[in-house]
This record gives C-alpha cells, sequence and structure tokens, in this order.
C-alpha cells in the first residue's frame, strides 16, 4: 500500500484560518484511489476511487481525477490501495454482546467433549474465583458431553459441588443446575411444567428450559459489576472490528443500564462500533426502561424493535413444529406465547409505527406469526419492517407471506454447522424446509444473514493462521450460505450473500439512506479486504481476512 496509515492523521482534525473578521472551517479529507469497490448502489454497482470528507462519503467513481480537489487534499491525503477489494463494512444483525463475549471469558465448553475434561476444566476455573462465586459454562452439547442425554444436577455434583454451577446449553434455550446451585437459587420446589422437570422428591433435576432457563439466567446477570460488563463490550468490539464489523444489533438487550453502559462508551470515545439495541418484547419494565432512553439516541447508538419468543430450540427440542420430533415421538415443542397476546403486541407497537422482532424457529411457529401480522395489519400505508428470527424451517406457503407482510426473513448460516443435530431432530425428509435462503430472495422478500452469536453452531472451521472461527464472523456466515447448505438448492450467490450483511441490514433497521452501501452522503463505513470475496473459490474465502475497517472515515482496526 502507497502512502502507509501510519504517515496520516486518523482523527479529524479542524484548522481554523482568520480572514477578514471570518472563521473559516477546513475539514479531514482522504481520497481512496485504485481499489475495486463493491459499493451496493444499483446506480454505481463498482467504483475504483471514493473520497471520504469528515465522517461522510462525497464521492465515489471509476476515474480519479484529483484536479477537483487540488487544493484540499495533499499527497499524503490519497491513499492508493492496490488493487484491493473494498465493500462496505458489516452489519452483524443478531447476536448478544455480553453474553457472546461471557462465553469466552468464562468456562467455554465448545471444545471439551467428556466428563474427564469437563471436571478439569471446572477446577481450574474454580482455583481463579472465590468462595460461593458461581462457575458458569457455556456451549455443551449433550451429544458430544453426555452421551446424547440432557445432564442432571446429580452428575453435575459429581463434577463439583462446592460452588454453584450452572452450565449452558450451546442453543442458550436450556441449562443445568447442581443442587448447590437449585439451593441458592431458592427453587428447590416448583411445580412440573414443560420447562421444568421435577425427579421422584419433587426436587428440579436440574435441567430448566425457555422462560424458566432465562429467568436464572437474568437473575444472575444482574449482579454483574459495570466494569465487567464494560470490559466484555470492548473486547467484544475488538473482535468484532478485526472482522469487518462496524454495526450490530444486540437483538435482546434486557437491561436499560447496557445502554448507559454502552453510552458512557461513546461519550468518553471508546465505543467505535455502531449498536442497536432492544428491550425484551412482553417485560414491562424492560420497555419502559429503554423507552425512556430513546432521547439518548445517536448516530452510534439506537433502540430498535422489541425482541419477543414465540418458541424455542431444535437442539432443546422446544423449536414449535407441525409434525412430531424424529427422535422425539409425541413432542412437538413449545409455544412461549399464545396467539392473542401476541396479536395484542404487535397491534399495539403497530399503533406505535414501531416493528416488532420475533423468535420462531419451527414452522407451525412461523406460521402463527405470520397469522398474526396479517390478522393485526390495520395500517398499510404505514412503514412496519417486522422480522422473524431463524426460520430453520418453514412451509412452502408461508414464503410467500414474507414479501407480502413486509417481514424480513432473519437467518443464521452457522447454523448449518449443526448438520447432525438438524438430521436427528428433523430426519432426512424434512430437509427439502430447511434454511431456505434463495426461496426468500427469489420471492422478494429482505433477508439479513448474522450469527445469534453465541448461540448455535457445530465445530468451526479454520482460519488462514489456523485459528478456528467462532461463529460471528461474517466471512464464515457468507461461506456457509454460498457453499455449505444442508438444502443445496437453497444454497445463494456471494453479492446476495454480502447484500444480506450490508444494505439489506441497513434496509430493517431504518438506515438504508446511510448505512449498508458505499455512495455519496453515506456514512464512511467500510473494509479492505485481503481477497475478492464475490469471485475467489470456496477455500479461498475461509482464509479472507479483513485489512483494514473504517468507520465514520476513521481507521479503527489495522491488521
Amino acid at each position: 500500500m502507497v502512502n502507509v496509515f501510519e504517515k496520516c492523521s486518523w482523527k479529524m482534525y479542524i484548522v481554523y484560518i482568520a480572514k477578514n473578521n471570518t472563521i473559516l472551517k477546513r475539514c479531514f479529507m482522504k481520497a481512496y484511489i485504485n481499489a475495486k469497490i463493491y459499493t451496493m448502489d444499483i446506480e454505481c454497482p463498482e467504483a475504483s476511487y471514493l473520497i471520504v470528507n469528515e465522517s461522510r462519503i462525497i464521492e465515489t467513481g471509476c476515474s480519479f481525477d484529483d484536479s477537483s480537489y487540488r487544493s484540499r487534499l495533499t499527497i499524503e491525503d490519497i491513499i492508493d490501495l492496490e488493487g484491493r477489494v473494498v465493500v462496505p463494512s458489516f452489519w452483524e444483525s443478531h447476536l448478544h454482546i455480553v453474553d457472546g463475549l461471557r462465553s469466552l471469558e468464562e468456562l467455554n465448553l465448545r471444545s471439551i467433549s467428556s466428563l474427564e475434561e469437563l471436571e478439569k476444566a471446572i477446577a481450574s476455573y474454580v482455583d481463579r474465583i472465590g468462595v460461593n462465586e458461581w462457575v458458569i459454562g457455556h456451549g455443551w452439547d449433550e451429544e458430544k458431553l453426555f452421551g446424547g442425554k440432557f445432564p442432571d444436577r446429580q452428575l453435575l455434583d459429581k463434577l463439583h459441588s462446592e460452588h454453584p454451577v450452572m452450565l449452558i446449553r450451546m442453543d442458550g434455550h436450556s441449562l443445568c443446575l447442581n443442587t448447590k446451585a437449585i439451593d441458592m437459587m431458592q427453587i428447590e420446589r416448583l411445580q412440573a411444567s414443560s420447562e421444568i422437570s421435577l425427579d421422584n422428591e419433587g426436587i428440579p433435576t436440574g435441567m430448566l428450559f425457555e422462560n424458566a432457563a432465562n429467568e436464572v439466567m437474568q437473575n444472575i446477570v444482574k449482579s454483574f459489576s459495570e466494569e465487567y460488563i464494560e470490559k466484555l463490550v470492548l473486547r467484544a468490539q475488538e473482535l468484532f472490528l478485526q472482522n469487518g464489523i462496524s454495526s450490530v444489533n444486540d437483538i435482546c438487550t434486557f437491561y436499560g443500564r447496557y445502554f448507559d453502559i454502552y453510552r458512557k462508551l461513546q461519550k468518553s470515545g471508546k465505543l467505535k462500533m455502531r449498536i442497536t439495541t432492544a428491550p425484551y418484547g412482553i417485560d414491562v419494565e424492560s420497555l419502559e426502561e429503554f423507552d425512556a432512553r430513546k432521547c439518548d439516541e445517536t448516530d452510534v447508538l439506537r433502540i430498535a424493535a422489541p425482541k419477543l419468543f414465540m418458541d424455542g430450540s431444535f437442539g432443546s427440542r422446544t423449536a414449535l413444529l407441525s409434525e412430531a420430533y424424529a427422535d422425539a415421538t409425541g413432542s412437538y415443542g413449545l409455544q412461549l406465547i399464545e396467539r392473542e397476546q401476541l396479536k395484542e403486541v404487535i397491534l399495539q407497537n403497530e399503533t406505535l409505527n414501531q416493528p416488532i422482532t420475533i423468535h420462531a424457529i419451527g414452522d407451525k411457529a412461523v406460521n402463527i406469526v405470520l397469522d398474526c401480522i396479517e390478522q393485526t395489519r390495520v395500517h398499510n400505508h404505514r412503514d412496519i419492517r417486522n422480522r422473524i428470527e431463524h426460520i430453520q424451517i418453514v412451509q412452502d406457503y408461508d414464503v410467500d407471506r414474507f414479501k407480502a407482510l413486509d417481514v424480513t426473513a432473519s437467518f443464521q448460516p452457522v447454523f448449518l454447522y449443526e448438520e447432525e443435530l438438524t438430521l436427528a431432530r428433523l430426519g432426512q425428509e424434512r430437509f427439502p424446509m430447511i434454511y431456505r435462503f434463495k426461496s426468500f430472495l427469489d420471492r422478494g422478500a429482505n433477508v439479513v444473514l448474522n450469527s445469534d452469536f453465541p448461540y448455535g453452531g457445530g465445530t468451526m472451521p479454520l482460519k488462514l493462521d489456523n485459528s478456528k472461527y467462532i461463529g460471528f464472523e461474517p466471512i464464515l456466515g457468507m461461506h456457509a450460505a454460498c457453499y455449505k447448505q444442508l438444502n443445496p438448492p437453497e444454497s445463494i450467490e456471494p453479492m446476495q450473500a454480502l447484500q444480506c450483511y450490508t444494505s439489506n441490514a441497513a434496509f430493517v433497521n431504518y438506515r438504508e439512506k446511510e448505512l449498508g452501501k458505499l455512495k455519496k452522503d453515506y456514512f464512511a463505513d467500510f473494509i479492505v479486504l485481503s481477497a475478492d470475496i464475490l469471485i475467489c473459490s470456496p477455500e479461498e474465502l475461509l482464509r479472507t481476512e479483513v485489512i483494514y475497517t473504517f468507520i465514520n472515515g476513521e481507521l479503527v482496526y489495522q491488521k
């Protein structure tokens, strides 16, 4: 690269010149030339240069002429990218910032495949914590670790009984507690339900599902210090910027204090990435906390549609199916919201000209959500951009309804690495109905791709440096969507996948006029890549690295 970035000042600067009692302002400007730029703008799909003034793009084109800017650009202001590929930076439109980093910083169970390894890992973790502090593990898979069965408190007691232990399944929809944890949470006497299983003595077995599991997890999260959350957010930012992600949807943030922490980090200059947060849609306290903070929104921090849950997951057998699970006769999953309640929530939000985001994995869950949206759609002239998350199996007659009802389909390609799990839960005969990326795009629906980090995904492939992908990386998601389909006719092209991570994500977030494309007046959020991700081989795509990440025209990551 010519004119390496170290030679430039990467903070915006202002030069004041006094002339005839007038203050003139000269602003930050840079020109990036000799690049292969995929703009995602249909009016100018490819360009070779772009010019940034302060935080915005003021020009893109195919033949750079510096004569128009000669008085405002020095030699050092013109950066030769030496033919590298430039695209809008990625928008990771569904993840969990704090929980994602907790899964890496606390007890990570993803690579553990035996009880002996688990016992050693817990013992090592205990050495780092105090008396009565929680042992919190993330990412277990019963097939790999517990012989295909869900664990119970007796098993966890044998592994460790002195500290409270909570091990969260890889999908985040179920967990297991040891006896000390059950006692500390004061849940030793509960009524059996589809979310809580009891043993012969009427004591919880330790396995909790869905709302019961979520309540336990959230009670623990409430005790986290502000300093700990800040540390997790900043570490997450490092990882995201390294992978070309400039914007994220922290899809269900639960607590208004998280927004306050994000705002504090932004004011201090530490937060660079754009975060769109969201309350929990059936929690009045969560809704009120976020509503009170809408006046504090900025270009960096936004509050989006409330998040709800219609069903659970394949892994926990709580996703709501129209036909029974292939490996659990008579089990159809769980419906977590009744139709009338969901319709009421949708209508309340629509009256406020506000969309909702709703989790629906099973085909029956998707069908019910679409029915409720259709039956409450009374303001057809309004621009309501509802979104359904996951849609891991869907009936053909429901695919068309997404476009008709202006509902965005939000998919996580990394779940394609759960091939054995998907086969076990659904059986091969239902594979034509899973992960239908291409069908939705072909029928004109808005589609976004993301990861749901830290949940889901099987064994990850290797990067160029031989480290494993974590699961949230857009390059990995693009590769899976294009080349690892379990339902091959639903594979999509790299350009389509890139749109799902850029312009389509900006659209569902109501920011399509300022983000997701590289064109005049848009924010200068872009990345420089080591390879052309639209034409390289599948193997080269997995080895592609992000060389530079820019947000608001500022270099925020350099490899």
